[in-house]
């Protein structure tokens, strides 16, 4: 007899659009519980995230006594976890377990029960885990086969589930199967039945665990149709049914409270195999992705698999600072919460608490076969709970208007200038650039602006096969085995279309980056970065001194038989809104005797609304240039000193004003991603660059910028 426990997990980002939630509901949430609960007989173990929780029971109650009346059956175990679905690894102690302690409170609030197991999200897993599972009230947890894979257990043993502990702490650790999540729904019913009557052992009681998203069921592309048109789950349930004698339906607790576990286990830091190579940098994961292909392709080297991992997750905070620096920030938010949560009434502290949690989802801080990172919304999202929880720390603490801290946790100091409506913070250690600019009216980081990174996936699109990229057709797909395409084999858009876009940066982009540039350069080869950069300080660390509104850099000279000028940079709140930058360089823009150059200061910006339709370029008094002001346009104007950057629907208006006159460059950010659907080209921001002509010295400019609502 075979144990089946059969596993779905719903879950949304913080942030997400209300009409994809909407989409995902009337796709794959309310047909699949609807079709479950036509199988009374079929049991379910189901974790719906708690943002995704919250709105269901907000837009469709109906939902919500339809699972109700299940679980009151006993057809349905509702499974706990991080209530905004967080990495609880790279969390302090007490929002882990605060976390956990938020979703089991609310699905004891709705449904009366309270959860005995977690889904972690995305099954990543940290040995000190059990601990805080344990504080939290949690008995159980399930991860993947891989996982115990890798810490030595043989396959042929993971017929139950095993105790492991921290520090003496225990808890219960259950294995899906690998093999399922790529059958389940993407194969036969033929398919799917063969493997369940194979793992049958009529003389002992084995255990499958089918664990995976939910979104599988009808989101996914192509998936609708073949779940739901074409029948797949009705067929499914009706074979699963059939050979119910074969194959027992029981949950996570059910299975625990009837047999014991049949091991102890201490499983490696990992996650799913896939997310061994996406954490990697970009060659050592197109190198690890060839490795598995290539162990695929030899029988003989399968052995060799399980002992291959890739990388960790905390690897994305490397691979992308915009990353690591999003999570330091929460960080600080959680830190400044502690600080002042004994002076705050419950209803204050559990709102703010609330923001800092929902800071917490994780989709935003990485990349994989998924948008997450790189789709400004969640990004902004995040940033807008944090913002919001700062406020209450803000106003309880006080806001200096200067300070210091290593906010990255790279060893370095950044300065934090704070006014009335501005956050800006500095690195000194990366050439006094502007790393976050937030307008506090509006909870929003006007320097979310992600960089163009080279992915491991970029390479099959340099090659010169025109149709690199593509590939088999879904429906072909269908016709020669009776199944369909999992994302990891979506079609995309041919190489040809798409090599345009493969622009990528050397550097994370910021804000006042002082560049010195050959005369002849063109804006075409600055914007696809194929241009040399002369000598100069720019990038490197800087001296400083702290002023009453601001902050002064003061540079090196630069290294001899150069011709990098010294410069001196001063950042300097001048209102609620505004703010200042001045350049003094104690050379001429010279290079040699003959050849001059160019000095050029660069902005990287992004609004709300990115470039859609409510979003547009502002020049001097307020002038549109005919029909060039939308945010993603490429070109250049001579003699500009203003410019203002504008997003209607979130009503915010950036100016910047400078003092000398500029040829200004301006051009979108924007990046090439693998998505669920193939790639997708995403806008991440708009670059603007002033330029000025070679001179005598001293050269002086100045820029003042002002963030305001409209």
């Amino acid at each position: 007899m075979t144990d089946l426990i059969f596993c779905l997990h719903n879950h949304q980002p913080v942030g997400n659009f209300p009409e994809v939630l909407e989409k995902a509901y009337k796709k794959s949430y309310l047909p699949v519980l609807e079709t479950f609960s036509r199988y009374p007989e079929f049991k379910l173990s189901l974790h719906i995230t708690g943002f995704l929780l919250d709105w269901t029971e907000a837009e469709h109650p109906e939902f919500i006594t339809l699972l109700r009346e299940m679980i009151e059956r006993g057809q349905v175990e509702l499974m706990g976890g991080g209530f905004y679905e967080p990495i609880l690894s790279v969390l302090p102690e007490r929002d882990r377990v605060g976390q956990i302690r938020m979703m089991s409170d609310r699905i004891e609030e709705l449904f009366g029960v309270r959860p005995r197991g977690m889904w972690l999200a995305e099954r990543i897993w940290d040995q000190s885990l059990p601990s805080t599972m344990k504080a939290a009230g949690m008995e159980y947890v399930v991860v993947d086969d891989f996982h115990f894979i890798k810490a030595g257990v043989s396959p042929e043993d993971l017929s139950g589930y095993f105790v492991t502990e921290d520090r003496g702490s225990p808890v219960n650790v259950f294995a899906g199967s690998e093999r399922m999540r790529y059958l389940i729904p993407f194969r036969s019913h033929d398919e799917v039945e063969n493997f369940l009557r194979s793992s049958n052992d009529e003389d002992k009681t084995d255990l499958l665990v089918y664990a995976d998203d939910g979104e599988k069921f009808g989101v996914w592309p192509k998936t609708y149709e073949w779940v739901f048109e074409e029948g797949w789950l009705e067929g499914f349930m009706e074979r699963v049914c059939a050979i119910k004698g074969t194959v027992n339906f029981t949950t996570f607790s059910e299975h625990m409270d009837s047999s014991a576990p049949v091991g102890r286990v201490y499983l490696p830091g990992t996650s799913y195999m896939e997310m061994g190579e996406w954490t990697l940098p970009a060659e050592a994961g197109a190198a690890y992705a060839e490795l598995l292909k290539f162990i695929h392709e030899d029988e003989s080297l399968k052995p060799v698999k399980r002992f291959l991992q890739g990388g960790t997750w905390r690897g994305f905070f490397s691979k992308y600072p915009e990353s690591n620096w999003m999570h330091k920030r929460m960080l600080l938010a959680s830190a400044d919460l502690l600080e002042v949560a004994g002076s705050i009434d419950a209803p204050q502290r559990e709102a703010a608490t609330r923001l800092l949690y929902m800071a917490q989802c994780n989709d935003a801080y990485w990349h994989g076969v998924f948008g997450g990172l790189y789709l400004p919304h969640l990004r902004g999202a995040i940033y807008d709970s944090i913002l919001n929880a700062e406020e209450v720390t803000d106003t309880l603490r006080g806001r200096p208007p200067v300070s210091e801290a290593d906010v990255d946790a790279d060893g370095s100091l950044e300065v934090i200038l704070k006014s009335e409506s501005l956050n800006l913070f500095i690195s000194p250690g990366e050439g006094g650039s502007l790393q976050e600019l937030d307008f506090l009216p509006k909870r929003i980081n006007l320097s979310n602006t992600l960089t163009r990174w080279f992915e491991a996936y970029h390479l099959g699109l340099m090659k010169e096969d025109d149709d690199v990229g593509v590939k088999e057709p879904v429906e072909d797909l269908r016709e020669e085995t009776g199944a369909i395409a999992t994302i990891h084999d979506a079609p995309t858009l041919s190489g040809e279309e798409l090599r345009e876009y493969l622009l990528f940066d050397s550097d994370k982009r910021a804000s006042f980056v002082e560049r010195l540039l050959p005369c002849d350069i063109s804006i075409e080869s600055y914007k696809d970065g194929s241009f040399e950069e002369l000598d100069f300080i720019n990038g490197g660390p800087l001296d400083y001194e702290l002023r009453d509104k601001g902050i002064v850099f003061t540079s090196v000279d630069g290294a001899a038989g150069t011709h990098a000028p010294l410069m001196d940079k001063e950042y300097t709140l001048t209102g609620p809104g505004s703010f200042r930058v001045d350049y003094s360089l104690s050379r001429p823009l010279t290079v040699g005797e003959e050849e001059g150059a160019r000095f050029a200061v660069e902005l990287n910006l992004i609004l709300p609304a990115c470039d859609g339709p409510a979003t547009r370029f502002l020049f001097e008094e307020g002038a549109l240039v005919g029909d060039d002001h939308g945010l993603a346009v490429t070109g250049a104007l001579k003699s500009v000193k203003e410019i203002a950057l504008e997003d209607l629907h979130t009503g915010v208006r950036v100016t910047i004003e400078a003092d000398r006159a500029a040829t200004l460059w301006r051009f979108p950010i924007e990046t090439l991603s693998q998505s669920e659907a193939g790639f997708e080209r995403i806008f991440q921001g708009s670059c603007l660059v002033f330029l000025y002509e070679p001179g005598d010295a001293p050269f002086k400019c100045g820029f003042n910028v002002t963030v305001e609502e409209i």
